[in-house]
């Protein structure tokens, strides 16, 4: 039997109380919004992913229903029309375990999504065969390890892959692991030498891919310190190499209380849009 503690007292009067419900907004790149993606209230969106391709644009989502110990996350996609109206959401993959996290990136000349597959023990790769609606599983990157929230990341001539690893009592939200490759797709990955690049639940989990802005590469990271992604920090990334690698905080974005948003946990660019999402918390009475 779980200790009773003040954390678990909070959640449980939070439940009974309070309607919570994660939903994407979609805003222009300085942050400003333009669309609220309310989900029904059954059900929460959230880890919006935005691609631009061939005068299109694509939000990729996790899609939960429920709130129970059997309810498992899957993936989804909307298109995105120019006067911001929305197609029907379309589940794109479900597995008999948990997914989110639908990092979808070019690679070459391929398309690929990276989820989050941690109750299976991988970080696997899909490539798209029809996209933005079929998946085909490419390859196993990495196996035997529980990884979230995983980003690859190409820069002077390697490929960079970020995860936060947890099992063993360790928290998810608490070590940020460093990994690289000399190719990509690749089943070999060399730990860097300061693992864990980042230890620290206020910085350390990943919160979306990795951008560049003016020349200089950035990185999302939630802040999970009092609330599992409470707000989401922007890192710029001062070194990355095999031997070093340095970062400092540059940007912090927080919910909006008025809004009866609690967190804000994932951003994400494309070419015109940026994509986060936020955690309502609202009383049912």
């Amino acid at each position: 039997m779980k200790p009773i503690t003040l954390a678990r007292i909070k959640r449980k009067i939070i439940r009974t109380f309070f309607h919570e419900q994660w939903m994407p907004v979609i805003c222009d790149l300085d942050g400003s919004r333009l669309k609220t993606i309310a989900p029904p209230k059954d059900r929460f969106w959230a880890d919006p992913f935005v691609v631009e391709r061939d005068g299109k644009t694509y939000i990729f989502v996790e899609q939960q229903i429920g709130e129970g110990k059997n309810d498992k996350g899957t993936l989804g996609v909307f298109e995105l029309f120019p006067d911001m109206t929305l197609s029907p959401f379309v589940s794109i993959l479900e597995k008999p375990y948990h997914l989110s996290f639908p990092n979808v990136f070019r690679a070459g000349k391929e398309w690929y999504m990276m989820p989050e597959t941690h109750e299976n023990k991988t970080i696997d790769l899909y490539r798209a065969v029809d996209f933005p609606y079929a998946w085909r599983h490419e390859m196993t990157l990495v196996s035997g390890i529980a990884a979230v929230d995983s980003v690859a990341f190409q820069h002077n001539e390697k490929w960079w892959l970020f995860a936060s690893l947890g099992g063993e009592g360790r928290s998810f939200n608490e070590n940020l692991f460093l990994f690289y490759a000399d190719d990509f797709p690749s089943d070999v990955w060399t730990p860097h030498p300061q693992n864990p690049v980042c230890s620290d639940m206020r910085n350390s989990r990943m919160a979306g891919a990795l951008f560049i802005n003016n020349g200089k590469i950035y990185r999302p990271a939630q802040d999970c310190l009092k609330d599992y992604g409470q707000k989401t920090n922007v890192n710029e990334i001062i070194e990355l190499s095999p031997d070093s690698y340095k970062e400092k905080i540059v940007k912090t974005i927080r919910p909006v209380r008025s809004l009866h948003e609690v967190c804000t946990h994932t951003l994400n660019y494309s070419e015109h849009f940026m994509a986060r999402d936020v955690k309502t918390r609202k009383f049912f009475f």
